[in-house]
């Protein structure tokens, strides 16, 4: 974050962020992996995360969702804040998750496995998928069905946690939850995605990838100037 002033655009709270995130596992300290590991990124009041945050700025301001007509959502694994802004929006939102036991949403949320939905082709103008590829054993297979049920000329935002100083981490033997937080730093991650590896995987499911940061637009909004955006488009060819 490059201004220390902080204006939550959920709540509207503003004073300085809590900390979150893991820091006992060295492997996200020392691989400098941006968007996981402890950091000062939560808001005191609604509990709005940088990465929620980010994913608003750029639909609201950027992609202007207020202002369309007509529009469906796919949100997969949906962060509290978002979720309620996404749905006074959207007249076809669905909120999605293959995790429904022991959690709590802020509103309907049915099970959807974004690797194998009923979802037909063509569907849906937005998929967002934030930080969940990284949960998946067979990424390919979740970036394909978002491909398939996104509309011609529609949009999906699938960030992960990546590191730009290593090659994607990734350990075949790697089974438990144990095993996965000293190589991955959480529990249920199962790899450490390269930046540049990841687009190239973004694009072998045949999207165009535009990968862009945008923090400095929204420097008042806590977000991790690191981080940056791939924004993944099904273009009509």
């Amino acid at each position: 974050m490059k201004s220390d002033y902080f204006e939550c655009p959920f709540c509207g709270s503003h004073g300085p962020l809590m900390l979150m995130g893991a820091d006992r596992f060295p492997v996200l300290k020392n691989l400098q992996v941006i968007g996981a590991g402890r950091r000062a990124a939560r808001c005191p009041i609604c509990a709005s995360t940088d990465k929620e945050r980010l994913v608003y700025a750029f639909l609201n301001y950027m992609e202007r969702l207020n202002s369309k007509t007509d529009i469906s959502i796919l949100h997969i694994a949906p962060e509290k804040n978002l979720q309620r802004w996404l749905e006074t929006i959207s007249n076809k939102y669905i909120a999605g998750d293959a995790f429904l036991q022991n959690q709590e949403f802020a509103g309907n949320v049915r099970y959807v496995d974004i690797c194998h939905t009923d979802f037909s082709d063509l569907e849906f103008d937005y998929v967002i998928c934030n930080h969940v590829i990284c949960d998946i054993k067979d990424a390919s297979v979740a970036l394909n069905e978002i491909y398939r049920i996104l509309k011609y000329g529609g949009m999906a935002i699938a960030q992960v946690p990546i590191t730009q100083i290593s090659k994607t981490v990734e350990y075949p033997e790697v089974k438990t939850k144990e095993d996965r937080e000293t190589a991955y730093g959480y529990g249920y991650h199962e790899r450490i995605y390269n930046n540049e590896e990841y687009k190239k995987l973004l694009i072998s499911a045949g999207f165009h990838v535009n990968v862009c940061n945008i923090s400095d637009r929204f420097n008042t909004m806590g977000l991790n100037s690191q981080e940056d955006l791939y924004i993944c488009r099904k273009v009509d060819l």
